[in-house]
């Protein structure tokens, strides 16, 4: 066959996987069929038994063997897409699928407005779409980093030029147990290019049915917080703008931060506490604003951890601010920041009017 236009890696490293659906779901328009390869890369699998199973499916389907000894996505995702050779290309988990129709409306996207990105609006299994990113109202097109909140969605779902992956050195983090797309997503959203979003155009649905997924189990405080630290390492914070910088600090806050230290407090020694907290002021120390958004419920657990970084307070922080009132839920601790770009009343208003202009068509 020709060079196709479009190339999606798929990796799966293990044979109870639906497999069949992921690949069926990418060639199932009959108007791609000729314009879109699927590249499955068999982890630490004899490529011929997936071969074998994906035989009855009609479309450009190769698949390639690889064994690192590694489970991680990260070693078989860079082994696929460093062999892509379409246009554009993209990633999907072997347990995921698309809408009927979705490719088709992604690669006339592309095709009519030629994005370096193109993001893919994402649902979980059974589940209505969610609603990151929550880009400013009505955009679509041309999307920026940090006016756009896309660092929420760090996962490059959906479709990116091949070239400019390229260009700009993008790999998947290996040797991490979570978090190997972070760098990946964060490099290709503020330093891409033109970004544009998929929305009306079908959906990515995140499968909900597998045996088991790599990414569950029991973690430790270093694993969860690897990815972040490598982009420290990496120069990550190092290469993008101030406000960029900002908008990326105040989501690892909110998700990596905030989100682990709720979840876990208690289970959390010490220990645990102040590798959160030294992760937390190694953000301040390059994005030294990036507080300013967060409302009282959530700065009393924050300004906890930076005053007194111990396991008894964090439970004690934890527990007092699950009884916060709206005001505490909705205002910042300077009024003026109340409407900032991230805070929660800020996202919470411009997430009703996303629901109600979505309902209302």
């Amino acid at each position: 066959m020709t060079t196709p236009f479009v190339d999606v890696v798929i990796a799966c490293h293990d044979e109870r996987r639906p497999i069949e659906r992921a690949v069926a779901s990418l060639v199932q328009d009959a108007d791609v069929r000729d314009v879109v390869r699927v590249t499955v890369v068999a982890h630490g699998l004899d490529p011929a038994i997936l071969e074998r199973r994906l035989a009855g499916i009609d479309g450009d389907i190769r698949v390639l063997p690889f064994r690192d000894g590694i489970r991680s996505a990260a070693g078989p995702f860079n082994h696929g897409l460093a062999a892509v050779e379409a246009e554009y290309c993209g990633v999907m988990g072997s347990d995921d699928f698309l809408e009927p129709g979705t490719m088709s409306r992604w690669i006339r996207h592309v095709r009519a407005e030629r994005p370096d990105a193109a993001i893919a609006q994402i649902r979980l299994q059974g589940q209505t779409l969610m609603p990151n990113p929550l880009v400013r109202l009505g955009r679509r097109r041309r999307l920026d980093a940090a006016r756009d909140r896309l660092f929420y969605r760090t996962a490059p779902l959906g479709l990116f030029r091949t070239a400019r992956m390229r260009e700009l050195g993008l790999r998947m983090l290996e040797g991490v147990r979570v978090g190997e797309d972070f760098e990946f997503g964060i490099r290709l959203w503020a330093q891409g290019g033109r970004i544009d979003l998929l929305r009306g155009a079908g959906a990515y649905v995140i499968g909900e049915d597998a045996a088991e997924r790599t990414t569950l189990g029991a973690m430790t405080v270093s694993e969860r917080l690897e990815p972040i630290v490598r982009l420290f390492d990496d120069g990550v914070f190092a290469d993008l703008s101030p406000r960029t910088r900002t908008a990326l600090a105040v989501k690892l806050i909110r998700i990596t931060v905030l989100g682990n230290v709720q979840a876990l407090a208690e289970e959390l020694d010490d220990e645990g506490v102040i590798a959160f907290a030294a992760l937390l002021r190694r953000l301040l120390d390059v994005a030294p604003r990036a507080l300013l958004p967060f409302n009282r419920q959530d700065r009393r657990i924050l300004d906890g951890l930076l005053a007194d970084p111990r396991a008894s307070r964090l439970r004690t922080d934890v527990a007092a601010s699950r009884g916060a009132g709206r005001r505490d839920r909705w205002l910042t601790p300077d009024l003026v920041h109340s409407f900032a770009r991230e805070s929660t009343l800020r996202r919470y208003v411009l997430y009703f009017c996303t629901r109600e202009r979505r309902s209302s068509r």
